[in-house]
């Protein structure tokens, strides 16, 4: 043990050699259109990223390339440091500005979902069924939450009640401060495997709101994990039907995506009984709400964006694989795509801004830091973009 953490710390602690500057032959402003009659993507000659630079945590990882190489959580920003995972066993903060380790952590497993930063606090969820609060400055344990199962969709803070979505359906409301279990929610056992892509729990008022394998949405009163209504979409008989993506909060609604390709809208001033709107797409993959439009990825490569108070759709493009992950900017979309294809789209428009190919599964997130995005993969290797 004390051998392989000497190894850890001499790959951590070496000089970032692979920190590299950016290209200086970013895209055109004009990007790419759709082609007309598919809506499929296309790059413009000699379009190139704006690529800032990228760093290698784990560079003997990296040249050995193992396959099949995943990384679910992915990394977490706590103002100057970067945590996540570079060994299976250990959490590490790795400090930005003077490219060294400032803490490690043994958590004897891997993580399994993304980290969650909450203030000066870091809450990391752990394949053993354990929730971590840690300290982001020093990595110090602060408490330990058992679980009867692990976490693998992200958890929500609403006040001091934290939330955590369990893989067997079950939502604990956990005290912030301590780590105490406040109630237990049943969602009920899932009927076959859930995804990865799995919606976490959103608050809303005084109601949190979960997605089931069954394509049902469940409203829970924060205060006492009480069922307070659920509903099902309906839709066609589908193998996976799991609420997936993200569930979106807009003015007294929420908008919800499920893997069958089923989207719709549901009114949360009181008990639904049928959705206000519902659109059917290919399966879908991943999605994300701002500032009144749905962003919708799918398994096809297709990526839809929707009104969200009418389901009208405004625009559709194809990017040619699989929807991993979406951020959606201020003026700009990143798109994380299956086979390791970063994409920066125009949120008025779909227009390509630029595409860099990774070549590595990326990990579920990105993290954003200033005016840069980075990608991981699951190499342990970051990639920086200048936020347009």
């Amino acid at each position: 043990m004390i051998f392989r953490f000497i190894a850890l710390v001499s790959v951590l602690c070496a000089p970032i050699a692979s920190l590299r500057a950016a290209e200086k032959n970013p895209c055109e402003p004009a990007g790419a259109k759709a082609e007309a009659g598919t809506d499929k993507v296309t790059s413009e000659a000699g379009c190139r990223p704006f690529r800032t630079g990228f760093l290698k945590l784990a560079p003997e990882l990296d040249m050995t390339k193992p396959l099949g190489m995943i990384d679910e959580a992915g990394w977490s920003v706590a103002s100057n440091l970067l945590i996540g995972s570079i060994d299976p066993s250990w959490v590490v903060g790795y400090e930005l500005s003077k490219k060294k380790v400032a803490w490690w952590l043994k958590t004897d497993t891997d993580l399994t979902a993304p980290i969650e930063i909450l203030g000066s606090w870091a809450l990391l969820a752990l394949r053993d069924g354990r929730i971590l609060k840690v300290e982001t400055k020093t990595g110090k344990v602060v408490w330990e939450a058992r679980l009867n199962r692990f976490v693998s969709s992200r958890m929500a803070l609403s006040g001091t009640t934290l939330l955590a979505y369990t893989v067997d359906q079950k939502l604990f409301g956990l005290d912030f401060q301590s780590g105490q279990n406040l109630w237990v929610y049943d969602g009920g056992l899932p009927s076959a495997l859930l995804l990865r892509s799995a919606a976490g729990p959103v608050v809303s008022g005084n109601d949190v709101y979960i997605g089931t394998s069954e394509g049902e949405v469940h409203a829970v009163a924060l205060a006492t994990g009480k069922e307070l209504w659920r509903m099902d979409a309906g839709g066609e008989d589908a193998r996976f039907r799991d609420v997936v993506g993200d569930i979106g909060i807009g003015q007294h609604q929420i908008y919800v995506t499920r893997n069958d390709g089923t989207v719709f809208a549901l009114d949360t001033l009181s008990r639904p009984s049928e959705p206000l709107w519902k659109e059917k797409f290919p399966s879908i993959t991943s999605s994300a709400y701002r500032d009144g439009t749905l962003y919708v990825g799918c398994l096809n490569g297709d990526l839809i964006a929707l009104q969200a108070v009418s389901g009208r759709q405004l625009w559709k493009v194809n990017l040619g694989q699989s929807v991993k992950s979406l951020t959606i900017g201020e003026s700009a979309i990143f798109v994380g795509g299956s086979q390791g294809r970063v994409t920066a789209l125009s949120n008025a428009s779909g227009g390509l801004l630029w595409h860099d190919d990774l070549r590595g599964i990326l990990t579920r997130q990105p993290v954003v830091v200033d005016e840069q995005i980075y990608f991981a993969t699951g190499l342990k290797v970051l990639y920086g973009y200048k936020i347009l």
